[in-house]
């Protein structure tokens, strides 16, 4: 989703620590529910999702709430596998099955599959290049993503500027242009196994269909 896949931006980036096992919680709330610049609600939204990890790999599980129309919308499983190409390049990819209500008709559900691959750089602001691949809803529709971010530590918190630009191939829509462009200031706090981080993201249109927006987003993460 992701993005996160911001990932949201897009997934879980999965990070090697201590203890070969990981379990993580999250509970998003969100002002708008955007889907790689497209709006699946109207108003406020929460996410809870978990997620297990071994060394690179991880699976996630995560449901939408809909706080309008007080339903479940969607919910689904992805799981993606990071692997350490060299000391400044990370290569990933994975898989996901998305279900949405209301998607094509009100009231019903529908499913979908999807493959997703790209690499992180610790290069200057951190590029990384991201493609995913609809095989169901949006008759094999495909996005191509370059993001950046580049993180500025404050004390205790840290500070992190970044922002995006997806090129939209019939994915959730019918049209193939770059669609979008996104800019985002987030900040991180850590509390215990705990972190804190609000963001604002603006959305600015490129493409006829799609539409301007700015959303507000309080992200709670847990990792035991």
């Amino acid at each position: 989703m992701l993005i996160g896949l911001l990932a949201a931006m897009s997934g879980a980036n999965a990070q090697t620590t201590k203890h070969p096992v990981t379990f993580s919680v999250n509970l998003d709330y969100k002002s708008r529910y955007l889907f790689s610049g497209l709006a699946f609600s109207t108003g406020s939204v929460l996410q809870p999702g978990v997620a297990l990890g071994y060394h690179g790999f991880t699976i996630n599980a995560y449901t939408n709430y809909d706080a309008e129309t007080d339903e479940i919308t969607d919910g689904g499983f992805f799981a993606d596998y990071y692997y350490q190409y060299r000391e400044s390049v990370r290569v990933y990819a994975g898989v996901a099955n998305y279900n949405y209500k209301h998607f094509s008709e009100p009231g019903k559900w529908d499913s979908t599959y999807e493959f997703n691959a790209g690499l992180v750089t610790s290069l200057p602001g951190n590029p990384e290049l991201h493609y995913a691949r609809d095989f169901s809803l949006t008759a094999d529709g495909q996005i191509i993503r370059l993001a950046l971010h580049h993180d500025v530590p404050a004390g205790a918190v840290t500070l992190t500027g970044s922002g995006n630009i997806v090129y939209n191939d019939d994915y959730y829509r019918a049209g193939s242009n770059v669609s979008h462009f996104e800019v985002s200031l987030s900040m991180t706090a850590p509390a215990g196994r705990f972190t804190l981080r609000p963001m604002v993201t603006y959305q600015h249109a490129i493409a006829d269909d799609f539409e301007n927006y700015l959303v507000g987003i309080l992200m709670l993460r847990g990792e035991f």
